[in-house]
């Protein structure tokens, strides 16, 4: 039986008119599009890498203020990840409703690469501004809250400076939902976010001269080439989505000294975050039979952060997918992501139940990072994209605010997901 508040969003009629209706919620968001692409625009010219956003999230701090939400910059995250303590470039933002409900939680981003916003960062923060405007207008008469939170330095996650940081802070505590959304060369739910952990292997061994007394070395650098060929065997025996790779951080100083000091780092990465883990746990091992095998010492400290896997719900999934159709998105434009990466936002996805809305800012093979992704990021074309996927964040935020009931059935079912993951 199709759920009735589904029927009534596709058709753009309001399932509790007291509260406000779809059309509303649509106007909304074409009414804040002149400001939030100024926004969005203003962005892109500041241009800042990972935790120098300041100017662009201080905007963003300010135009949330003027739509009524309290906010709070400075945020408090455990010193090993962020110096000092506090993270400088992000902030929360929260709007309380009329009376008790569920906690949408909205995401941006807002830093850049090298060569300008090539990921399309600024169209994060456009987009999801869109959403927190419309929803600004709405929640007097809506029970619940919408929360925003400014994520930075999301292109280096892996350090940990980011989502994580905010996690283990617990600024994301009280979210029952939380939306972001993504620009693309497609339309998209699938969240191929995989998950990934770092290794960084030391070996010791000992320094001869390689051809008077190579007898006398043990070559550290042969305990590298020993864990690069156990782990290239490893790869027949795990799951087509896992990622095994490395480099040779250092192989020995001289061709005629035996190394004594090699290093090598190596990534694991898959779509949950067992499977990565019992895949990293066997890498480690293979590093292990590098130093047994040669007689070398191994030095390796587990990383400190690892980027997770998020749990997908396909109920909250389709919830979103008719969203998207109630905008003009066919079926036809959905597509499914062909590559895979990593992220911070899959930890936050671990955590709480999560979509991640990619949404069609170029053409079809243009690659994230490159310029002219970066161009079309800046583009009218892109900016029309945006504005539909604000809508379908708005209006996804405004169905769970007012059916707390589908909320706590897409959170019994992440639990259910989560619980049985990699079993």
């Amino acid at each position: 039986m199709v759920c009735l508040s589904v029927v009534l969003l596709a058709s753009g009629i309001g399932v509790f008119p007291a509260w406000g209706s779809s059309e509303e919620v649509i106007v909304a968001v074409d009414e804040a599009a002149a400001n939030c692409k100024n926004i969005a625009q203003q962005i892109f010219e500041f241009k800042e890498p990972g935790r120098e956003e300041f100017k662009s999230s201080q905007l963003l701090m300010e135009e949330l203020r003027k739509l009524g939400y309290t906010v709070t910059g400075d945020l408090p995250v455990p010193a090993d990840l962020v110096e000092g303590g506090i993270s400088k470039t992000a902030f929360k933002a929260e709007l309380q409703g009329k009376g008790d409900g569920p906690t949408i939680t909205i995401m941006l981003e807002y830093d850049a690469l090298s060569n300008g916003h090539s990921c399309g960062h600024n169209l994060i923060s456009g987009s999801g501004m869109l959403a927190a405007s419309a929803l600004a207008k709405l929640m007097p008469n809506l029970p619940g809250k919408v929360m925003v939170i400014g994520t930075p330095d999301e292109e280096r996650g892996s350090l940990g400076g980011g989502k994580v940081a905010l996690l283990e802070g617990g600024h994301f505590e009280g979210s029952d939902i939380v939306l972001i959304t993504h620009p693309g060369d497609e339309w998209s739910l699938d969240q191929r976010i995989l998950a990934m952990k770092r290794a960084m292997f030391t070996f010791h061994g000992k320094a001869a001269h390689a051809a008077a007394a190579p007898e006398k070395g043990i070559s550290a650098m042969d305990a590298v080439i020993l864990t690069f060929n156990c782990s290239d065997m490893l790869r027949e025996h795990v799951r087509q989505d896992v990622r095994i790779h490395g480099i040779v951080v250092k192989g020995g100083d001289k061709v005629n000294v035996v190394p004594e000091l090699a290093q090598t780092e190596f990534a694991v990465r898959a779509l949950d975050t067992s499977t990565m883990e019992n895949a990293y746990e066997r890498v480690v091992k293979c590093a292990q039979a590098g130093a047994l095998g040669t007689g070398a010492t191994l030095e390796f400290t587990p990383p400190r952060t690892v980027l997770k896997a998020p749990i997908e719900v396909p109920e909250f999934l389709t919830f979103v997918a008719d969203a998207m159709k109630s905008v003009g998105v066919s079926e036809e434009e959905m597509g499914g992501k062909e590559s895979f990466g990593s992220s911070d936002l899959g930890n936050v996805g671990n955590a709480f139940p999560t979509v991640n809305l990619s949404f069609k800012i170029a053409p079809k093979g243009t690659a994230g990072h490159s310029d002219e992704f970066r161009e079309a990021a800046a583009s009218e074309e892109g900016w029309k994209a945006t504005i539909l996927a604000g809508k379908v964040v708005a209006l996804s935020a405004y169905e769970l605010l007012t059916h707390p009931e589908k909320v706590a059935s897409i959170k019994a079912k992440f639990d259910e997901v989560k619980a049985a993951e990699g079993k």
